[in-house]
């Protein structure tokens, strides 16, 4: 029995699932390091927002600063010494094209003076 063209005939139909495999790891890559851009983004807003907190027009500079950084929804709260920032957008890519419209990001941080340090928690 020949079996000099297996190894080829095997190799050519695992090759589609290897580039998902290898096309998948860059999607959800490429996913997390945009939601870990947004995350730095709105730590860093909060945290300018909060060094400046007696700054009558400290909400509008925060949402400049937002705005030419990250796209999508953005609604902030500022209460006394804390500042709450609100996050929504939907990331498109590849697979999440596929399985459904997209990526949602819905992120909320809240930041606040204690004790002399800024405090930033997500919830």
């Amino acid at each position: 029995m020949n079996n000099k063209g297996q190894s080829l005939a095997t190799f050519i139909l695992l090759l589609p699932l290897i580039f998902l495999i290898i096309v998948g790891v860059y999607d959800i890559g490429s996913l997390e390091l945009e939601k870990g851009k947004i995350d730095s983004e709105i730590k860093s807003s909060i945290t300018y927002g909060l060094k400046n907190i007696n700054d009558p027009n400290i909400k509008q500079k925060i949402h400049v600063i937002l705005d030419k950084n990250i796209t999508g929804e953005k609604s902030i709260n500022i209460n006394g010494k804390s500042i709450q920032i609100t996050y929504k957008n939907t990331i498109n890519s590849i697979f999440t094209n596929i399985i459904k419209n997209g990526y949602e990001i819905s992120q909320t941080y809240t930041g606040y003076i204690k004790d002399g340090k800024i405090i930033i928690e997500k919830e």
